[in-house]
């Protein structure tokens, strides 16, 4: 199983939505992470972070706020952004790394 630096690492687009399981957020983010992920298949990476459980992460990326959207291409953070975005937001966020 591939790590999350393995998956930003990679040489496509990683985008990361950090979410916190306990809002309500949470659930309706999974139908847009979907959204993007039958949009793009392989082309791009989405994952969906809990960071009411991965503590390091949060830390390493310092989440403040959720959800948290951070774009990386080969490991490099290239943009974010917080708050609630529409699948025409994100689609634009991830074209700008291609």
């Amino acid at each position: 199983m591939k790590t999350f630096e393995d998956r930003i690492n990679e040489g496509i687009p990683s985008l990361a939505v950090f979410i916190h399981a306990g809002h309500q957020d949470a659930v309706d983010l999974k139908y847009l992470v979907e959204g993007l992920r039958n949009k793009y298949g392989d082309k791009v990476n989405i994952m969906r972070v809990d960071a009411s459980y991965d503590h390091r992460l949060k830390r390493q990326y310092d989440i403040k706020t959720y959800p948290t959207w951070i774009l990386f291409k080969k490991g490099e953070e290239l943009m974010r952004e917080s708050g609630h975005k529409t699948l025409g937001d994100l689609e634009k966020m991830i074209e700008r790394a291609k």
